[in-house]
C-alpha cells in the first residue's frame, strides 16, 4: 500500500505505525498512524525546480583572430571618441563603452590612454602608407608618372580621419615626442618608390636636383596642402581636386627637367 505525500509516493516499508521517509527529498516525517483508516494529515512540499545553466564562453584563450578583431574594434573605438572627444576629454571607461566590451579587457590590451592614443595615431599612418604603395614605370613620362604618384598622396594624406589624428599629434607633441619622429619614419618609407625612380632620373641626367630623397619630400609634402588642410577641410570637389594636382605635376617637371 502506497502514499502520496510531498508531492513523491513513498513505499510502506515497516508497517503503519512506522515512521514515514519522503525517498525524495530526504526529509523524516514522523508521523504515527494509528490505523489505516486515519492518516495523519501531511502538508504537501513544493516540488524543486531545476534551474537551467547559462551557457558558457568555451574555456581557454581567444584564438588569433578573435584577438586581431578585439584589437581593432578597440581601436575603431578609440579613434572615434578620441577624434569626438579630443584626447584630454576622452577617458578609458568611455572607450570601452564605445567598442562594447568590459574595461579590464580594455586595460588587458593597453595599460594606459597614452599608450592607446599612440597606437591609434601610428595605425592610421600605416594604413595611409599602405594605401600609397605603387610601383613606378621607369619608361613612362614624367608628367605621367608624377601625376600618378601625386594622386595617390593627395588621397591618401587628406583622408579626414587621418587628417583628425594628425591635428591631435601635433597639438599634443609635447606630450607625444617619439610618436611625431615614429610617424615622421613612417613617412619616409611611404616615398621610398618615388626617391628610386628620381634617383634613376637623376642619374641618367633626365632632371636636375640635388636630393631625390627631399625633392620627394617636397612633392608628399605640397601634395598633402602643405600644412593648409590642418587648419581648414580640403575641397572634395573633383575639379579643385584635379587643379591642385596638375599645378603640382607642372611646377616639379618644369623646375627639374633638363632642357636639351
Amino acid at each position: 500500500m502506497s502514499y502520496t505525500v510531498c508531492n513523491h509516493t513513498i513505499c510502506e516499508r515497516q508497517g503503519p505505525s512506522a515512521a514515514r521517509l519522503c525517498c525524495n527529498a530526504g526529509d523524516a516525517w514522523l508521523g504515527l498512524w494509528p490505523g489505516f483508516g486515519a492518516a495523519m494529515p501531511l502538508t504537501p512540499k513544493p516540488a524543486r525546480l531545476r534551474q537551467t545553466p547559462s551557457p558558457r564562453r568555451a574555456p581557454g584563450r581567444p584564438t588569433v583572430a578573435q584577438a586581431s578583431v578585439l584589437r581593432e574594434n578597440i581601436l575603431d573605438a578609440a579613434l572615434t571618441t578620441f577624434i569626438t572627444h579630443g584626447f584630454e576629454a576622452s577617458s578609458m571607461e568611455g572607450i570601452a563603452r564605445t567598442a562594447e566590451v568590459a574595461k579590464i579587457t580594455l586595460y588587458r590590451q593597453f595599460d594606459t590612454k597614452e599608450q592607446l592614443f599612440v597606437e591609434v595615431a601610428r595605425r592610421a599612418q600605416l594604413r595611409v602608407r599602405d594605401g600609397l604603395a605603387f610601383s613606378v614605370d621607369p619608361h613612362a613620362p614624367l608628367e605621367q608618372v608624377l601625376r600618378e604618384i601625386i594622386e595617390k598622396l593627395y588621397d591618401g594624406f587628406t583622408q579626414p580621419q587621418y587628417m583628425a589624428v594628425m591635428r591631435m599629434v601635433i597639438a599634443d607633441a609635447r606630450r607625444f615626442p617619439k610618436l611625431g619622429r615614429a610617424m615622421l619614419n613612417d613617412s619616409k618609407s611611404a616615398v621610398a618608390p618615388l626617391v628610386d625612380y628620381l634617383q634613376r632620373l637623376r642619374e641618367a641626367g633626365q632632371i636636375a636636383i640635388d636630393s631625390p630623397y627631399d625633392a620627394a619630400t617636397q612633392i608628399a609634402g605640397m601634395a598633402s596642402g602643405a600644412g593648409r588642410y590642418l587648419l581648414v577641410q580640403p575641397s572634395r570637389h573633383p575639379q579643385a581636386r584635379r587643379h591642385w594636382i596638375e599645378t603640382l605635376v607642372q611646377l616639379f617637371t618644369r623646375a627639374w627637367r633638363v632642357m636639351p
